[in-house]
């Protein structure tokens, strides 16, 4: 038996308050994710993901899985900023951008590009794999209108997904999507939605996965879209850095805990939540199980 553990954590939203602001980097629609940030800044606190990547650490998990926006304006100076964070943090790491790391277009290589190490090989969808696990890095960040939040994986990126989830899947790997974008209408209103949920949902529904990892909410959710072979979960995590007492919105990791068994894989899924006091909670255990008939996954069971 194989046991990997995966952590997925999104959202962290690094302090910028040290950061020198430009006039001329707000005459866009940066200015708006400024403007807010003056009032986001009381509640996403670099204390709250310390002690986040602290409980990550401590589990001794094989990736962590970050589902985006690392920045709030997308600067190249957040984005080095991030980069250096990225580079400190005592795990392997695998991330895909979010919206706020998208915001206007930029230079890919002073932006985005600086976290290249931590999204190869690239072009997206990119796969990395962590034994039995196959990772599948999106990229739904893409720049929008002002007051428009929302994302896209697009035509050229779907056709490699399904090109990618059957390759993946006929090698009897356990395929776990990453994807900044909550990948079902309902999770989030339409102007901060994945625009084509449905293509993405066809490709899941026709070539099937094992698991959704998505940010973008702030908010711990759980949900299932049709599979070939069964339902699939799709997970949502919390902003990694909010500090708050709601246990909903508070800054949490998923641990995703994978078996590999005789016959497909066990997959166990905890929420770990930080809460202002100091305190560390964790949710009960969501089990699935993925039968496997050789050489692709047939089938998908739950408690």
């Amino acid at each position: 038996m194989t046991d990997i553990l995966i952590a997925h954590a999104s959202d962290p939203h690094l302090a910028i308050d040290t950061l020198r602001i430009r006039a001329g980097d707000l005459l866009n629609k940066r200015v708006l994710s400024y403007l807010s940030w003056q009032r986001r800044r009381r509640i996403h606190r670099t204390a709250a993901l310390q002690r986040v990547m602290e409980d990550i650490a401590a589990h001794n998990v094989d990736m962590l899985a970050l589902t985006g926006d690392l920045t709030n304006l997308g600067l190249p100076d957040e984005c080095a900023q991030a980069e250096g964070w990225l580079s400190r943090l005592p795990m392997p790491v695998t991330v895909v951008p979010g919206n706020h790391d998208a915001l206007v277009s930029s230079d890919w290589h002073a932006t985005i590009g600086r976290w290249s190490p931590w999204m190869g090989p690239l072009p997206f969808p990119f796969v990395r794999r962590v034994g039995p696990v196959a990772l599948i890095g999106l990229n739904s960040a893409h720049p929008t209108p002002c007051f428009n939040a929302s994302g896209d994986i697009g035509a050229h990126q779907a056709a490699r997904l399904a090109a990618v989830l059957e390759e993946t899947g006929q090698q009897g790997l356990c395929r776990v999507i990453m994807i900044h974008h909550p990948p079902l209408a309902h999770l989030t209103s339409r102007r901060k939605s994945l625009r084509d949920a449905g293509r993405f949902g066809a490709c899941i529904a026709q070539h099937g996965a094992e698991l959704v990892l998505h940010g973008h909410t702030h908010v711990s959710t759980l949900a299932t879209l049709p599979g070939r072979n069964g339902p699939v979960p799709v997970m949502g995590v919390a902003s990694a850095s909010t500090d708050t007492s709601d246990p909903a919105r508070a800054a949490s990791w998923n641990l995703v805990h994978v078996s590999s068994l005789m016959t497909g894989y066990r997959m166990e899924i905890t929420r770990r939540i930080m809460l202002p006091d100091g305190k560390a909670t964790t949710t009960p255990p969501i089990i699935f199980t993925f039968a496997a008939s050789s050489p692709a996954l047939s089938g998908i069971s739950t408690p």
